[in-house]
């Protein structure tokens, strides 16, 4: 009866558990071990498993060894309990009735950890690079197969004075399966939420922190993750080298082909930088067409090399895009030799400048600001090239404004 009504119960709780699954069918395997003899308990445990089969659905050798298993625990709990010499029944004797206690106290966790264990060695054995605790089951389970195993005790008692004591307990136990059916349930429900808001979650973060044009950082994320990188190094006293990233003469794409072919420019920039840098560098979309790079652990020789790379990169591009008629065109880098096109197409290069931490300040900004120094030395002395922060210029104050001069003042 019991096992008819929680079938499909039994099969969804079964199927959700990552490990061991733990039934109820201990109730009365171990009840058999108290109260029959010991040809009539091999008959009840086998006939369960017969019952249990079309619920567990496991391949004949994996259901044969744990029928082995479930057999052994149950036998050597019937041993512990029919070899102790004491009567089920009370005797008016404190002593005894409480030494009959701990004897099925002791049958008890005897088929417990004869059954825990040789399940999981055989499962250490099939899969040896997992540790053994992971077979055992959770703290959950391992309650619920205790907590079944006192029932069963209680129900042995009980049928060696009368017949109709599985009668009684086949209700509670149905019962108890249907609200670990519905508990089941409701955990997988809140278990399915749960990754559903964490992956929303990182979703919302991803694009807080991504320029979508280009698939690098945002401001709002290079701020973030570069000032980590930065603190990070600085307290494990490394180098840092940040690269300021600028593209030449962008202004004039927008304006020749339109932003259609200027978003296309910069989405093949965010690529190569992808490409280029090492996975703990940090790269960011600083706003328009200006790029920012922070290299981990890099002094300013490794800084350079990369930097050069990055600007031979960007100098080989070429961009398949339309222009603002919609009709094709390839824009190339100025790096490349001419072709048949003409030397209009020959459009796109970078100026980078170049700082190194702590040599070019404390901070990230500090950094930044000298990258941004560089960069501007590196577009005054004709664009297209690297130039270092400290090596290639040096910084000179600008001379104050005369007196009869007007200030000069920019609108929006």
């Amino acid at each position: 009866m019991h096992l008819t009504i929680v079938r499909r119960a039994e099969e969804s709780r079964r199927d959700e558990s990552s490990g061991p699954h733990i039934d109820l069918t201990s109730v009365w395997t171990f009840a058999a071990a108290i109260a029959l003899p010991g040809a009539l308990v091999v008959l009840v445990t086998i006939w369960m498993r017969i019952l249990v089969q079309p619920i567990a659905r496991r391949q004949p050798h994996r259901f044969v060894f744990s029928t082995a298993s479930i057999l052994g625990g149950t036998l050597l709990a019937w041993a512990v309990v029919h070899l102790s010499g004491f009567t089920l029944l009370a005797t008016g004797n404190v002593w005894k009735d409480l030494s009959l206690v701990l004897v099925l106290i002791a049958a008890a966790v005897l088929n417990w950890s004869a059954q825990g264990m040789n399940i999981a060695v055989a499962l250490k054995i099939v899969t040896p690079h997992t540790r053994i605790v992971e077979f055992l089951g959770s703290r959950a389970d391992n309650m619920l197969e205790l907590s079944t195993l006192g029932a069963g005790a209680m129900l042995g008692m009980l049928m060696t004075t009368h017949w109709v004591g599985p009668l009684l307990l086949v209700f509670p136990v149905i019962l108890v399966n249907s609200l670990l059916y519905h508990a089941a349930e409701r955990r997988a429900h809140l278990e399915r939420l749960l990754r559903e808001q964490e992956q929303v979650q990182a979703r919302l973060t991803e694009d807080a922190h991504t320029d979508f044009r280009t698939g690098l950082l945002n401001t709002t994320g290079l701020n973030e993750y570069a000032s980590r990188l930065t603190e990070r190094c600085g307290r494990d006293g490394t180098q840092v080298t940040v690269l300021a990233i600028d593209l030449d003469h962008f202004k004039k794409i927008n304006d020749t082909w339109g932003h259609p072919a200027g978003n296309a420019v910069l989405a093949e920039v965010g690529r190569i930088l992808r490409e280029k840098l090492r996975p703990g560098d940090v790269a960011g979309r600083d706003g328009g067409e200006e790029f920012v790079v922070v290299l981990a652990d890099t002094g300013v020789a490794a800084g350079t090399a990369i930097a050069e790379r990055v600007r031979e990169a960007i100098g080989e591009m070429t961009v398949e895009t339309t222009d603002k008629h919609r009709n094709n065109v390839t824009l190339r880098g100025r790096n490349l030799p001419l072709n048949a096109d003409g030397p209009e197409v020959r459009a796109i290069s970078a100026s980078i400048g170049v700082a190194v931490l702590p040599e070019n300040g404390d901070t990230l900004a500090a950094g930044q600001h000298s990258a941004d120094a560089a960069l501007y030395a590196a577009k005054e002395n004709g664009r297209n090239q690297v130039r270092v922060a400290g090596v290639d210029f040096h910084p000179r104050r600008l001379p104050a404004p005369r007196v009869d001069e007007p200030e000069v003042t920019r609108s929006a």
